[in-house]
């Protein structure tokens, strides 16, 4: 069973509407309706020792950390920016990179598989994507100009090429989920859903293979999850996960991709494990007990993966 190992206080005066933790544990970064970014070191994570960044003006919505190997902390918000920032040798997070050349809202982001480099991609409520790449000490960005209309909600990458092309998966207001291939700086719709008759949400690639080798999963406002499967990116086969419970606004996969977690509007969150290709099954997370139950509500607050190691 999942159980709460620690909790702390923080300063936000408004919904936390973010959390991530680094890679290797030491940092616990959260992101609020204020406009202010908290980071805790994990082990004293105390409110005063907390380290404050208010650059946005407004909601972040998003924070996250970069593979180590660059030590990048980005964040998105409500002010139209993507910024981009790094540790000093006192230990303070300066902003090395920012971006506004979005119209609008900047809805969410995503580093792309570390060996490709540090490129991070991140969507907007104007309805285009932006992907940033850091070459010789130098951003340089590429734009997908009307990646969907009336605006971006959510993207993923996949950490497996295709033809050593970059793959990302883009969803919606149009209702649509698009799968984009990067050749050369450029930006190719490879493929586009059918209407899914509601806003596309939230969307997570899973991070390994499985029984396809490509998997993600959506979710959309009508309360719909799918698990999307492929072995070429061509053709996908969608497998709906929970069709009788309605309330449900995220989906993430587990670092090594085995699980699942769909987060409800209560922010319960519910965990799956796929047991064949047309087969998902709701299971309890127990370690020393592996036999699958009926499924139960985990208590838990924002995106399950991004909240524990």
């Amino acid at each position: 069973m999942l159980s709460t190992i620690s909790s702390f206080e923080t300063r936000n005066k408004r919904q936390i509407l973010s959390s991530d933790i680094d890679y290797y544990n030491k940092y616990v970064c959260t992101s609020s309706a204020d406009g202010v970014i908290h980071i805790f070191e994990s082990d004293k994570p105390d409110m005063y020792s907390a380290i404050q960044l208010q650059e946005h003006v407004g909601p972040v919505w998003q924070v996250m950390f970069s593979h180590p190997k660059f030590g990048f902390l980005a964040s998105c918000g409500s002010d139209c920016k993507l910024i981009v920032r790094k540790t000093n040798d006192d230990g303070e997070w300066k902003i090395v990179y920012q971006y506004d050349g979005h119209k609008s809202s900047t809805t969410s982001i995503d580093w792309a598989p570390y060996k490709s480099g540090a490129i991070i991609a991140c969507s907007s409520a104007d309805g285009t994507i932006s992907i940033h790449t850091l070459n010789n000490n130098e951003w340089s960005v590429s734009k997908i100009p009307n990646a969907h209309l009336n605006g971006v909600n959510c993207i993923s990458w996949s950490n497996q090429l295709l033809n050593n092309h970059l793959l990302l998966v883009s969803g919606g207001n149009d209702n649509k989920i698009k799968i984009w291939e990067g050749q050369l700086g450029m930006w190719n719709a490879m493929y586009e859903s059918d209407n899914q008759l509601a806003t596309i949400k939230d969307i997570s690639w899973n991070p390994t293979p499985g029984l396809y080798k490509h998997i993600f999963a959506s979710c959309a406002s009508n309360g719909r999850v799918f698990v999307w499967g492929s072995d070429d990116c061509c053709d996908w086969v969608q497998i709906e996960i929970d069709p009788e419970n309605k309330q449900k606004q995220k989906v993430s996969f587990s670092r090594f991709g085995t699980v699942l977690s769909v987060t409800m509007n209560s922010y319960a969150v519910k965990l799956w494990k796929q047991i064949d290709k047309q087969t998902w099954m709701c299971m309890e997370r127990n370690i020393t007990n592996r036999k699958t139950l009926d499924c139960q509500d985990k208590s838990v607050n924002q995106d399950i993966f991004a909240a524990i190691a």
